[in-house]
């Protein structure tokens, strides 16, 4: 506020500028030496702090809480101290509505959002009501507000901050807890209150035509345990993880099946999964109607594998021991699993190189052209095409002299109609896959889990399609110009 003492421009003899030999009384200092902005300072006290509530509210803008009054703003090494209460004068009893009378205050600490790059915290001076009426039940109360839960640490908005870092971001909870200044479970309380609702929201997955199955570790084994596996169900479509459940057997895959809704099941067209027994069998009765569809990815990665069973120990029956750097087989082990319409001529000069050398007997050679005659089937472009190549992939497999080439056919024998029936629906467990990375994520984020209700809840907050609350998005500022004097 200018000092009353300070003239207007009519009092300098028509002149238009602020004169610097012009002194008046009763006001600041003026003349030379004097810096043109000392008025803005004049009669004001260093040590006197101003009152950031009175007049227009300044403090209750920033603060942002609906209801609530700030009481003092002081500032701390590490913090910002806000105390505050609630605008009610005066309650009514819930039970009779007799007009309660005060009857002492009490000063609850609460954690909020950071205010302006340094953590906050709130003091409610919250009041503590009594009922008049000698004939109520009701004693004493204390006030309560929407913006904070009763034996909550955590304002309601810090609360739900504090799941979206954990959910949306994949953030470690310790992460979170100190950023907050509170500790880990009060973190994971919030993440379950506002999380919750959030997963089970019956919007959140909607009718689904293509279901993926798959299996993830959740706990290693140790002394006390084998691994412990969990069970991803994946919307192939949206891609978004729709629910996990604890193990990945049949009956565990069936237990799922029974608390859904039926006619959610019924809905289903396809069922893609890898090559286990127990999820297949695990689809009957209550997805029996689908069309069951084996992974393009883990059929070619069983062909592989048989690939790299022969090449080991054929390295061990010709040299006596495991691959080494110089070994020709062992040099050649990237090569071989890489497909043949990928190779250019050097690659395929060491490959046969290699074979040459280190494959006496061409068993190697024999696991190889299996490995390729099972890519052959997914680079068909129709159906029938595809038929006719895995039928002669199996027949050829069946008619080998080597074992591991053997057990390749009969695999394939056996989820024959499944392996044609991605040529037929185009489904594949590629979502699943990529979806199993980001449950990674979370895994190695929070460090290990012990508690399958925590690390199912996190997965699904992270990969379930979660719909978050909309952040205010202000004005964008764009970047001035540079302005030339030139």
């Amino acid at each position: 506020m200018l000092p009353a003492a300070v003239p207007s421009r009519q009092q300098f003899s028509g002149s238009t500028r602020w004169s610097g030999e012009c002194e008046v009384a009763g006001g600041p200092p003026r003349g030379s030496g004097v810096p043109p902005s000392s008025w803005l300072f004049y009669d004001y006290d260093a040590e006197e702090t101003p009152d950031v509530s009175d007049g227009i509210g300044l403090a209750e803008a920033l603060l942002g809480l609906e209801g609530f009054h700030v009481l003092e703003v002081i500032e701390v090494p590490d913090e910002v101290v806000v105390t505050i209460e609630t605008t009610l004068d005066f309650v009514g009893c819930a039970r009779c509505g007799v007009r309660a009378e005060a009857h002492g205050r009490m000063r609850i600490e609460i954690r909020d959002l950071a205010c302006f790059g340094r953590p906050a915290r709130l003091v409610w001076v919250k009041r503590r009501w009594r009922c008049v009426e000698p004939a109520c039940d009701a004693k004493t109360w204390t006030e309560r507000s929407d913006h904070v839960d009763s034996q909550a640490v955590l304002t309601r908005r810090a609360g739900v901050e504090a799941c979206r870092q954990v959910g949306e971001n994949a953030r470690p909870m310790a992460g979170v807890a100190r950023e907050f200044g509170v500790c880990w479970w009060t973190v994971m309380n919030a993440v379950i209150e506002h999380g919750t609702p959030l997963v089970d929201d019956p919007d959140r997955v909607g009718p689904v035509a293509q279901l993926g199955v798959d299996e993830t570790s959740m706990l290693k084994a140790n002394r006390e345990h084998a691994t412990v596996y969990v069970t991803g169900m994946v919307d192939l479509t949206a891609r978004r993880m729709i629910d996990m459940v604890e193990g990945n057997t049949a009956a565990d895959l069936r237990r799922w099946c029974a608390g859904a809704d039926p006619g959610w099941l019924a809905g289903i067209e396809v069922v893609a999964t890898d090559l286990t027994d127990s999820y297949r069998a695990g689809m009957s009765p209550h997805l029996a109607h689908v069309t069951r569809v084996a992974d393009p990815f883990h059929v070619v990665r069983v062909a592989n594998r048989c690939l790299d069973q022969v090449r080991r120990r054929v390295q061990n029956e010709t040299l006596g021991h495991r691959g080494r750097k110089h070994d020709p087989l062992y040099r050649i082990r990237k090569i071989l699993l890489t497909g043949n319409e990928r190779l250019d001529d050097r690659g395929r000069e060491r490959m046969l190189l290699g074979l040459r050398v280190g494959d006496p007997n061409d068993e190697v050679v024999g696991a190889w052209l299996a490995k390729e005659s099972v890519r052959d089937i997914y680079l068909a472009e129709t159906r029938a095409d595809a038929e006719v190549l895995l039928d002669k992939t199996i027949v050829g497999c069946a008619e080998d002299e080597v074992d591991e080439i053997r057990s390749l056919g009969e695999t394939l024998a056996r989820w024959r109609a499944e392996i044609l029936a991605h040529h037929d629906t185009g489904a594949s467990n590629g979502p699943t896959e990529g979806l199993n990375l980001l449950v990674k994520k979370v895994k190695r984020c929070g460090h290990g889990f012990k508690r399958f209700e925590h690390y199912r809840l996190r997965v699904l907050l992270h990969t379930g399609g979660i719909t978050w609350p909309n952040r205010p998005s202000p004005p964008r500022i764009r970047t001035h110009a540079p302005h030339s004097n030139a």
